[in-house]
């Protein structure tokens, strides 16, 4: 009978958190999927059977805390809050809490503070200092119990002036941009503009208009931001034009209503006011703005919410139309411009002139060392031929260059693996090494790539092609080898390029040297059992030796790696498996070795890796961090139907700390897991980016381990 009712249990919890996954998944509500959650996790924490409960929160906690990270608390009754905080404790004092959970402290945190806040609202103790104008909105699912849903979203619009048409840019853009919001917009400048005439004459017939959405969501609907997106549309033009005067929200108003074409504000309906009075009446806002007709709805609610919280310092002003709300100076200040201020503007704007005279006197001086200088800088590739560019983007020569590969050629970094410009003898003019193609553009016969150099006036100063063979358990390992270039650097007293090597009939790569001056190979030279498909030199341990950080495929364990090593200490084999390690080759001690198996999505399609980016790691300066990405593809059948999935984040302590999921895969796999092809939980998600990490295998103390946090 027990075990019976356990699995009862078992089953009701699979069937709650599916039910909230896909209602998330269909509405996109944070602060409906957080709601839902609390009775699901009271029901978890008084259970008896650790083993359940510690698993199941495991799930469920790290989106429940990410949820509380992401959402703002306003409309959320004080007793909620209340309840969140609680809830929050109890999970605290959990014996496991600190393995499985560490984010709970901080969502702990935030959770206070927003509660001691709320109550000196309440109690009229704190107003809001901030100059924004905060629009109210609704979710679809608007209203859970006596929590309202919904948010206090902020604009920020920037007006400039446009040659054409009036064009109007929606940052982050709207996917659906539903029609109301569309027309709202065209109306309130059109009430903007008819009114900003009355003060300022040469207005330009056209202007583009951003208008950010500083908090959304992802809702936006109906018209009620007419408003407020006028006012916000008047003070920017003020702003542009420079007049006398300027107009400045007070602090803390919101202002709900959307507006007809003679600045008439429009009635929002008795249910929606109710619901926006109630989110208001939870946040931090002073005094809501609302259309007349709705001022006794409005009203009523607030007496209402006054019942328990008579010292509450919110109050509803209802205007009729445009020239009430300006007239108002309790919501909006107008203030005039201090003359030297003013002045100083209109200097500044004015500057053009003297640019557009600076400019022209550039442009001159530009042409003329156009034509002077031919020192080769860089290069562009079309597919067929190289172009070699001074600095000024002026072409010296071109050279045929066969090389179609659209996800190599249009990149930077592509073709700095192809390309570079090295002043070898300090003479000061650039010489050009290059990786010839291993095609020939009349024939198209497979050919050798080798590693030339030559100087501006396009003759060879040397050739290197890498042709050794080498031999595993598994089979011999003769030429042919594709060639790309790594980067140049002092290494032993003498100007390296160093490059990598891949074997095209099959699995092995090398990274080797060649000395600037004359195209000798060095002796240092690192085998891997798997292709190469970036790498970059960085003293990564500031013991001022350079490392060298490769990522590519390891065909023995069928992972992607990422790879680190003192040059000085490369000459050698990377570890693999035993049928694929290099024979005869010392294996080498790296820095770190990382192996990144397959995910859940590429072993159900049956692939052999999951693949790394051609050319996409970098070594990122601002914080120090290694990035990789990597891709798959969405059909077995078509091998260039790519799908970028995710990028890694890997830190100082060679740790993959951060994962972050690209789009098209978060789609895909999500639509697999609704269809249940794929198991919970979604893509981008805390959960899903841990059951990543949990799978990434580190070489740490001479033995693989997969969670590197637990030595």
């Amino acid at each position: 009978m027990k075990e019976q009712r356990n699995q009862n249990f078992l089953r009701f919890l699979e069937n709650e958190i599916q039910r909230i996954n896909i209602n998330y998944y269909e509405n996109q509500s944070i602060k409906w999927k957080l709601l839902n959650y609390i009775p699901l996790i009271e029901k978890l924490i008084i259970i008896k059977n650790e083993n359940i409960k510690e698993a199941y929160l495991t799930e469920i906690l790290r989106d429940f805390c990410f949820i509380i990270e992401k959402i703002s608390f306003e409309g959320l009754e004080i007793n909620t809050i209340k309840k969140i905080k609680n809830l929050l404790n109890r999970i605290q004092n959990l014996s496991f809490i600190d393995k499985i959970c560490p984010e709970i402290k901080e969502s702990l945190l935030k959770v206070d503070d927003w509660y001691e806040k709320l109550q000196e609202i309440l109690t009229g103790q704190v107003s809001n200092c901030n100059n924004y104008i905060y629009i109210p909105l609704l979710e679809n699912n608007s209203q859970i119990d006596d929590n309202v849903l919904g948010l206090l979203e902020i604009i920020i619009i920037k007006v400039n002036k446009a040659k054409y048409e009036n064009k109007y840019i929606i940052v982050p853009s709207e996917r659906t941009l539903e029609n109301f919001i569309e027309k709202q917009i065209k109306t309130s400048w059109y009430v903007a503009i008819n009114y900003i005439k009355k003060f300022i004459k040469n207005l330009a017939p056209f202007h583009e208009v951003v208008i950010y959405f500083e908090r959304r969501d992802g809702f936006c609907h109906g018209n009620s931001l007419g408003a407020a997106l006028t006012i916000k549309y008047i003070e920017e033009l003020l702003n542009l034009y420079n007049p006398t005067f300027l107009i400045e929200p007070n602090q803390g108003l919101a202002i709900t209503g959307g507006m007809d074409e003679k600045g008439r504000l429009l009635p929002i309906g008795e249910k929606v006011i109710r619901k926006k009075v109630k989110l208001v009446f939870y946040s931090q806002v002073n005094q809501l703005v609302i259309p007349k007709e709705d001022e006794a709805t409005a009203k009523n609610e607030l007496e209402k919410l006054k019942e328990f919280y008579p010292n509450r310092g919110l109050k509803i002003v209802a205007v009729e139309d445009l020239e009430d709300l300006l007239n108002r100076r309790n919501l909006i200040k107008i203030r005039k411009q201090n003359f030297l201020k003013r002045t100083k503007k209109y200097i500044f704007i004015n500057k053009l002139n003297v640019f557009f005279i600076f400019s022209l006197i550039l442009l001159v001086f530009y042409l003329l060392v156009l034509n002077i200088d031919n020192n080769p800088f860089y290069v562009t590739l079309d597919g067929m031929k190289a172009h070699i560019k001074n600095k000024y983007g002026k072409i010296l020569f071109s050279m045929n260059y066969p090389f179609k590969d659209i996800y190599k050629i249009n990149t930077s970094q592509a073709v700095n693996y192809l390309f570079k410009f090295v002043d070898i003898d300090n003479d000061g003019n650039n010489e050009i090494i290059y990786i010839s193609p291993g095609k020939s553009d009349l024939t198209g016969e497979e050919l050798i790539e080798s590693v030339k150099c030559i100087d501006k006036n396009k003759k060879e100063l040397w050739s290197y092609s890498f042709s050794d063979t080498i031999y595993s358990e598994r089979e011999d390992l003769p030429p042919i080898y594709n060639v790309r270039l790594i980067d140049t650097i002092t290494f032993k007293g003498k100007k390296i390029i160093f490059c990598f090597a891949n074997n095209k009939p099959s699995f092995s790569s090398a990274v080797f040297g060649l000395e600037l001056k004359n195209g000798r190979r060095i002796k240092e030279t690192l085998w891997t059992s798997g292709h190469i498909y970036g790498a970059f030199l960085k003293d990564l341990n500031n013991n001022r030796i350079v490392d060298l950080v490769i990522s590519g495929l390891d065909n023995g364990y069928e992972d992607a790696t990422v790879f680190g090593v003192e040059l000085e200490n490369m000459n050698g084999c990377r570890l693999s498996t035993n049928q694929y390690l290099i024979k005869n080759k010392q294996i080498i001690s790296p820095i770190f070795y990382i192996r990144i198996p397959k995910c859940d999505y590429e072993s159900m399609m049956g692939f052999r890796f999951p693949y790394v980016r051609e050319y996409d790691i970098r070594y990122r300066e601002v914080d120090k961090k290694i990035i990789l990405g990597l891709f798959s593809f969405s059909s077995k059948s078509i091998i260039s139907d790519r799908i970028m999935t995710y990028t890694l984040e890997i830190d100082t302590a060679f740790k993959v700390s951060e994962i972050i999921i690209d789009d098209d895969f978060r789609v895909l796999r999500d639509s697999l897991v609704v269809q249940k092809k794929l198991r919970l939980p979604y893509t981008d998600t805390k959960e899903y980016k841990e059951l990543l990490k949990r799978n990434i295998i580190y070489w740490v103390n001479g033995r693989w381990i997969r969670n590197f946090e637990k030595q």
